[in-house]
């Protein structure tokens, strides 16, 4: 497996709230995107992926969902209670997805609206759904999908990791083989890169780490409007 990992700060925003994590060794990777008060967004993403990284424990594949589980619903505790005993940090948030590499299968958690793509056998398929209330209309069918890229509520959050006490998690397992590609990143990049972009930068692929500078770049040449992470894996 190769990994590559990088964050930028983009042309727009004063701070990073991005935080992400890659553990070669143990095939742990992370991506967060936090937001909310002064300083907030990044204390809440940075403590998202400390949580996930210390406590995401296992031996056997049967463990993994319930120990991404049992980190998830930590990091929102430990965030909710810290959030709420500073006052410059009320509210914060995260958003958290986190995939677990074991043998031939992926295990995706997932809060909020980063993304996790699988492109395999010549296709793209967006693994994980967005938790925004742009999302739901489309699901409730107030929304046409054309119209989705500029709807005003595609970027209000319906489910974040630490805004309330309790949180809902989405978990996804996945058949993954040798030649597949995993992209997890932020909605900096999807934002302003379509889904038709990133097939294409894909489908050419052959370095993690050239590709996924690309897509970045990519993104601030047309705005760079927020903050981009992006982990991309070749399994």
């Amino acid at each position: 497996m190769r990994v590559a990992g990088i964050t930028d700060i983009g042309l727009h925003r004063k701070r990073n709230e991005d935080h992400y994590y890659t553990d070669e060794g143990r095939h742990v990777f992370v991506v967060c995107d936090g937001m909310g008060g002064h300083k907030g967004g990044d204390v809440a993403s940075q403590l998202a992926v400390e949580t996930i990284k210390n406590n995401v424990l296992f031996n056997t594949p049967q463990e993994i969902i319930p120990s991404l589980d049992n980190a998830v619903k930590l990091a929102n505790k430990m965030i909710y209670e810290k959030g709420r005993s500073d006052e410059t940090l009320f509210e914060m948030g995260t958003t958290l997805t986190a995939a677990v590499m074991y043998d031939s299968n992926m295990f995706v958690a997932h809060v909020g609206d980063s993304s996790l793509f699988l492109f395999k056998a010549g296709k793209l398929i967006k693994i994980t759904k967005d938790h925004t209330l742009a999302e739901q209309m489309l699901q409730d069918g107030l929304l046409k999908q054309e119209d989705m890229q500029s709807n005003v509520y595609n970027h209000v959050l319906t489910r974040a990791v630490g805004v309330e006490n309790q949180v809902e998690i989405d978990f996804y397992q996945e058949e993954v083989t040798a030649g597949d590609w995993v992209l997890m990143c932020t909605d900096g990049l999807t934002d302003l890169v379509t889904n038709e972009e990133i097939y294409e930068y894909l489908s050419s692929a052959n370095d993690p780490q050239k590709t996924a500078r690309a897509l970045l770049d990519l993104a601030l040449k047309k705005g760079g409007f927020d903050n981009i992470t992006i982990v991309l894996l070749c399994v």
